[in-house]
């Protein structure tokens, strides 16, 4: 008998370390790490109910809104939970996580996932997976993944499955998983989520910016946009959860004028509902920011996300009176980390822009990687530092 529950408590723990091996392959190894992943496992490495303000949506949110800078200046603690491209069907997925580890004072909501001309967004895999894959298994995940119209559902829930080949990402992916590492033993990301990049647009084109600060003209969305637009507001409305709406500032052309109209269509739905909505394409502050202030149209560089991080925490302090942060000594030294650390970038960001002048500016993106790490510390030991 002996023998026998011997050799079963042999094969139970071959089977747990093989399941142990397996969740370290896919949470750290054989998956596809980048800035997304860094950032979303990041937002659950923050202590509960520590965060003041969440902010959520796709990349205008991390590029343009910088934590360290607002604790610095306003006091209280943020996090930017995006990823690159978010699906319109990811924002409810959004909210509920959030609430599940958050309790922040306020919530703001970026609405690009909304305004996309078509839907061709929620059905790319790549976009779907910058944020699914990196969201804990729990019932929201298991929701949203029921909800997709897609093959081999499988893959969303064990990511593994779809990563296993990417023993071919080495040994270029290592400063990702080094960086993913060092956060996970710091306890805390450095920049808080924040990404940013130093290049600056050019004025040789036709910016429409000031022309539309009065323009109130709409488009409407595609319909299932709009469908989970107003899944998302009833769930707010219905669960009392202080949330406000907001388009990010851009450089509008000819071209961007139809999501430019969506927008205020978005904004008088959100409105309807009883949320406030900000929209910083018709704001006359944000619509005279120059284009060196942008390293695309559709994104602050370092230097315009400081400008916007000082305006939006403007608003968030004053109109909806979030105070400073209530934290432990330990927390505040992390906080203060943060704050020098976004210097530290800021620094890194306005000397590579001197010493590169010229180069294609998307060659001079900085985040919070390995080799991003090592830039910012070269940068900032560098004679008159």
């Amino acid at each position: 008998m002996n023998k026998y529950l011997l050799r079963t408590v042999k094969l139970i723990s071959l089977f747990l370390a093989v399941l142990l091996f397996s969740l370290f392959l896919q949470n750290y190894v054989l998956c596809h790490i980048d800035h997304n992943k860094l950032r979303i496992d990041g937002f659950y490495l923050e202590e509960e109910n520590t965060l003041d303000v969440v902010l959520t949506g796709a990349s205008e949110i991390y590029t343009g809104f910088s934590p360290g800078l607002a604790y610095e200046k306003f006091g209280f603690t943020s996090y930017p939970y995006a990823t690159a491209s978010l699906t319109a069907g990811a924002a409810l997925t959004q909210i509920k996580e959030i609430e599940r580890t958050q309790n922040p004072k306020l919530i703001l909501v970026e609405i690009n996932p909304f305004i996309y001309p078509d839907d061709s967004n929620e059905t790319n895999e790549g976009s779907v997976r910058n944020y699914i894959d990196y969201v804990p298994l729990n019932k929201n995940k298991v929701d949203y993944i029921e909800g997709l119209d897609v093959e081999h559902k499988e893959e969303y829930y064990f990511p593994l499955i779809k990563y296993h080949n990417s023993w071919d990402d080495y040994p270029g992916g290592f400063k990702f998983l080094g960086a993913l590492l060092q956060q996970h033993f710091r306890g805390y990301t450095l920049l808080k989520g924040y990404k940013s990049n130093i290049g600056k647009c050019g004025y040789d084109e036709q910016y429409l910016n000031k022309a539309l600060i009065s323009d109130d003209t709409e488009a409407d969305l595609t319909p299932f946009s709009e469908q989970k637009l107003r899944e998302l507001l009833e769930y707010c409305k219905e669960n009392n959860i202080n949330i406000v709406f907001f388009r990010a500032p851009h450089l509008e052309r000819e071209v961007d004028y139809e999501s430019f109209c969506m927008s205020n269509r978005a904004g008088k739905i959100i409105n309807s509902y009883g949320f406030d909505f900000f929209n910083f394409e018709r704001d006359p502050v944000t619509m005279n920011y120059t284009p060196d202030l942008y390293y695309n149209i559709q994104h602050l560089n370092a230097y315009g996300s400081a400008k916007f991080t000082e305006y939006l925490g403007e608003i968030i302090t004053g109109k909806y009176n979030v105070g400073k942060s209530e934290l432990t000594d330990a927390q505040k030294r992390g906080w203060e980390e943060a704050v020098d650390y976004y210097h530290q970038f800021y620094n890194c960001c306005d000397q590579k822009l001197k010493e590169y002048a010229g180069e294609d500016p998307l060659t001079l993106e900085i985040e919070e990687d390995l080799e991003g790490i090592k830039q910012i510390k070269k940068y900032n030991q560098s004679p008159g530092n």
